[in-house]
């Protein structure tokens, strides 16, 4: 520890210095909904503070990307510098720089956000803070004190913040404290840590009710938590026996019961604590920015049940709560103590709030999703970072670099998304025996084309109705005549609904010198449904808004030069249009409220403790300011993003093949797939389960809907729905696996299955629980019956074992497919790559297509032979999209001494691991999932050579050259999305 961060630690410059706070007051409980800041929030006035003359502040973020580019803190650092009108610039270290470079390499910079987690190297850090001296938002030592919940329980005692009772067994000689922690800690707060100690004597009560540590009794139930701040399989045991078993949350899950855990663990070092018996059976998670302002919010305790409960961001919904003057004090001296300015702990609250106990210090914690939040915490530490520049005693670091540094910097991101939500897809399929005489009017449709044609509009679709008549005129009789009447009907029923389409797909005989081509399959597949709902709207806005925060933070440069590609589908174009609006609204980015060190009214919105302020003064902009532009024209590719009927054939067969997953008796012919390892029982056994329960649904909404008056079940209905449509899409489910033996039964139906759970979980929740609900009406339901829950849940296993797999078996399957569906959108994605390592612009690359593409491209790469981080791919729902970040590192010396990096990463898209339980608004929408690594930085030269190991397969089409001119579409200049929808309820 050098001097100048220990008279930092002496001096703790007071932040009421920095930020004037008022009287405390309380807030509102509820704040609306926005990803952009409040225009009634609280900002300052730092014309006072801001020297245009200078440079702009350098704002450092040290931390890993999965932290550094998370959501709350875009939401923060954009505010930060949006307000500050660029008068602070930040600068995101990145993984590369963190891990692979030495700190004399690492960016120099004026203030230092940094804070561990999982593969951050805090011992790195430290040196970085040596060598450079950069004012620390959250001291980088005492962070290893988190690392022990021994030491943590120490220094929260000498702080004299109350904590349960507490036993502590150390079979590993104590905790491990270097010598420069625990000067430091002595220094700051007369803590001395640290010592050896002797392993206890640990036995358990006759009857099995207590344990005694050196002759120190603890009466269950008590806690036993591992020493490890980092392992979270925490175990509370109870009296009388059994107990419950806490983990890391998985899924909607973060704790079970197990009747047999009775006696302590005994393979390692463990603290016992006394169990607490907490109000309402919930625990409270404060969140500290610096002493003056604090935030706290209410959650269910894993203890209850285990049951996580959602909200639409997949987050665990929590309330907001107030402080006591007592816990806010607490909460000071907590941030102070362990010299954390930002920091998370966890609070027990008993005896009717009159008692408080604190469980555990998290260090740097971000509330998640409160826009109020962000722009208190985006004040602070503007106004924080301000002050620092102002003092005349301290030089900024980042102002002493003499020459250009070598540096990291994001050059080029390229990136493939599936379209957002849409509406049940349901279709019927026709195959015509070519030689028939009945089939010749479907031909004549098809009038000579040789690739698929698409009849959409209603004169067309009535040409449909009209071969239909011929067919039946031309002799059509028994099974054939039963499917055209079908068809007919279908044709007459859906006619008006939007997305209804036909596809007319013609086989043709392979080429042979001197031999025209033969017609040999005709198939005719009648569409209705996929249709763009309103939360798509919110779900595209939502992702443009984030990747435009995002890339302003790493490289701003980017944004001047965006292409963006589509499919020509309809609901894929929405998307794109929606979001490239977003990413070009400059009314997202560019605030005219500024930031202010004078104190003012607490803001209407906010719903935390710490009063904020107001009275804003205009701050000249600065030339680092984000500019507004115009979107980029959408580039229609069809032979890139479209559906293709390449791989057919192959993916026909592989689906014949997947039949045998799900059919009694040949398990021992089922490949070693997916299967979730609480599904106790075979696939085939549950399918069984899923149309058991499909069976009593049945019988059930056939009751109700005699009995019931369904247009009153629910007052408002969206995406175009009526009861009766509701109805017709889950009789057809009934009859496609009730109506079939289990040795029939087709896979593919599983996927419709547990789409339509998911759409009528998110869009129509009241009626499906009413309409399937053995009590009839009534929406206190859901919690009683479980049988929709358990439909779900299997439905979700059999849509996880079969759906990847419809894209190929074995790898090699795989990857045939991949090459037949997807080689030419890969191509084009390394030939972007290539393009940006070549030329000096920076670039953003964005292509928007179908679940087809998403799933054979990501195989493409996972079979490339990539070294691949996490091999362990998530459901890719609506939105999921795969990106390709290029990196480069300028050594100073030329362009010809450059070096190339590339990342890769992976989003599932707007998914919830149990939609049933997801709280909803009035959006209907569940929020996208942040990316997550699917490689680590990798050589540029390496990445370009294994993803391009199949170019030479396919030539490429003559036609698909650069110069070839392509349909352009003109973006939206305003997101749709910020105006509520027709159908929006």
């Amino acid at each position: 520890m050098n001097e100048q961060q220990i008279r930092r630690w002496e001096s703790n410059i007071p932040m009421n210095s920095l930020v004037h706070s008022p009287e405390r007051s309380p807030r509102s409980a509820s704040a609306a909904r926005s990803s952009t800041p409040s225009p009634n929030g609280s900002h300052s006035d730092l014309s006072a503070l801001t020297d245009h003359a200078r440079p702009p502040i350098i704002l450092g973020i040290c931390a890993m990307d999965v932290k550094a580019r998370s959501k709350a803190m875009r939401e923060i650092l954009t505010r930060l510098v949006e307000r500050s009108n660029g008068a602070i610039e930040v600068k995101v270290f990145g993984d590369k720089v963190i891990l692979d470079e030495d700190v004399e390499n690492w960016p120099r910079c004026d203030v230092l956000i940094s804070f561990f987690s999982t593969d951050f190297p805090l011992d790195k850090a430290i040196s970085y803070v040596k060598l450079r001296h950069p004012y620390c938002i959250n001291d980088l030592p005492p962070q290893a004190l988190l690392w022990d919940r021994r030491l943590v329980g120490a220094v929260l005692d000498h702080l004299k913040v109350p904590t349960p009772r507490r036993l502590e067994v150390s079979r590993d000689g104590g905790p491990k404290v270097d010598d420069e922690l625990r000067d430091l800690m002595k220094k700051k707060i007369g803590i001395a840590l640290g010592g050896f100690q002797v392993t206890p004597e640990v036995t358990m009560s006759e009857d099995g009710n207590a344990i005694i540590i050196d002759g120190q009794v603890m009466e269950k139930p008590f806690v036993e938590k591992p020493v490890s701040g980092e392992d979270h399989n925490v175990y509370i045991y109870f009296r009388g026996g059994g107990g419950r078993r806490l983990f890391r949350k998985v899924g909607n899950k973060s704790s079970e019961l197990d009747p047999h855990l009775n006696f302590p663990r005994t393979d390692g070092s463990y603290i016992y604590e006394k169990f607490v018996d907490v109000d309402n059976s919930e625990d409270i998670k404060v969140y500290t920015v610096g002493k003056e302002y604090t935030h706290a919010e209410t959650r269910k305790s894993p203890f209850v049940d285990g049951v996580v409960r959602r909200n639409t961001e997949g987050k665990e919904i929590r309330f907001i709560t107030h402080l006591s003057e007592e816990e806010k004090e607490w909460a000071a001296r907590i941030s102070e103590g362990f010299g954390q300015m930002v920091c998370g702990f966890d609070m027990l609250r008993c005896d009717n709030g009159k008692t408080s106990q604190v469980i555990d210090v998290n260090g740097w914690s971000f509330v998640k999703g409160n826009d109020t939040y962000y722009d208190k915490a985006a004040e602070i530490l503007a106004s924080l970072c301000l002050q620092v520049a102002a003092s005349p005693e301290r030089p900024l670091p980042a102002a002493e670099a003499t020459v250009e540094e070598p540096t990291w910097l994001l050059k080029a991101n390229v990136t493939v998304f599936r379209h957002a939500d849409r509406t049940p897809k349901q279709k019927l399929k026709f195959n015509f025996p070519i030689g028939e005489r009945w089939t010749q009017p479907f031909v004549t449709l098809l009038n000579g084309e040789r690739e698929e044609i698409i009849l959409r509009e209603r004169a067309q679709l009535n040409r449909i109705a009209t071969a239909v008549e011929e067919a039946k005129g031309l002799g059509a009789d028994g099974e054939d005549l039963v499917k055209l009447t079908q068809l007919n009907n279908a044709l007459f029923s859906k006619i008006d609904l939007p997305g209804t389409k036909a596809q007319l797909k013609p086989v043709y005989s392979k080429k042979q010198p001197g031999q025209v081509r033969k017609l040999t399959k005709l198939t005719l597949v009648f569409k209705w449904g996929g249709e763009f709902t309103h939360s798509a709207r919110y779900q595209s806005r939502d992702l443009g808004e984030n990747m435009k925060k995002d890339i302003s933070i790493m490289n701003k440069e980017i944004l001047k030069n965006v292409k963006i590609y589509t499919s020509s589908e309809r609901r894929v174009v929405a998307s794109a249009e929606i979001f490239a609006a977003a990413l070009f609204d400059s009314s997202t980015s560019n605030t005219s409220s500024t930031l202010s060190a004078n104190s003012g009214a607490p803001s209407s919105r906010s719903s935390t403790d710490g009063g904020p302020s107001s009275g804003s003064q205009f701050v000249p902009r600065r030339e680092n300011s984000m500019p507004a532009q115009r979107p980029p024209k959408l580039i229609v590719r069809k032979d890139l993003l479209d559906d293709s009927n390449a791989a057919k054939d192959l993916m026909d067969d592989v689906k014949k093949r997947l039949k045998i997953l799900l059919r009694p008796g040949e398990p021992e012919k089922r490949p070693e797939l997916t299967w979730p390892k609480s599904m106790k029982k075979e696939p085939v056994e549950v399918v069984k389960e899923v149309i058991e329960l499909l069976s009593k649904f049945r019988d059930i909404m056939r009751r109700n809907w005699e009995t019931m008056d369904v247009d009153k079940i629910q007052e408002r209905w969206c995406c175009g729905d009526e009861p009766w449509l509701f109805r017709e899409r889950w009789e057809k489910l009934f009859e496609d696996f009730c109506d079939v033996k289990q040795e029939k039964f087709d896979p593919s139906r599983v996927s419709e299955l547990y789409d339509t759970i998911k759409y009528c979980a998110l869009h129509h929740r009241t009626f499906l629980f009413s309409i399937f609900s053995e009590h009839g009406e009534g929406t206190d339901q859901p919690s009683q019956d479980r049988r929709l829950h358990e439909l779900y849940g299997r439905a979700k296993a059999l849509f996880d074992l079969v759906a990847p797999q419809e894209y190929g078996i074995e790898p090699e399957e795989k990857e045939e497919i991949g090459v037949l569906t997807s080689l030419p959108l890969l191509r084009n994605v390394v030939g972007d790559l290539e393009r940006a390592r070549n030329n000096e612009e920076c670039s953003l690359t964005l292509y928007f297509t179908k679940e087809s593409h998403i799933h054979t491209l990501v195989n493409l790469v996972l079979l490339s032979g990539l070294p691949i981080a996490n091999r362990r791919i998530p459901e890719l729902d609506y939105c999921s999209h795969i990106t390709f970040e290029l990196y480069e590192r300028n050594h100073g010396r030329g362009k010809s001494d450059k070096e190339y990096s590339i990342k890769l990463s992976l989003s599932e898209g707007a998914h919830s691991s149990n939609v049933l339980d997801s709280a909803l608004d009035a959006r209907h929408s569940l929020n996208v999932q942040p990316r997550r690594k699917l490689t680590q930085h990798l050589p540029y030269s390496l990445v370009i050579e294994r993803l391009s190991k199949h170019f030479g397969r396919v030539s490429e089409d003559d036609d698909t050259g650069p110069d070839t001119p392509y349909e352009t579409i003109d973006a939206l200049q305003a997101p749709v999305a910020s105006s509520t929808p027709a159908d929006d309820p």
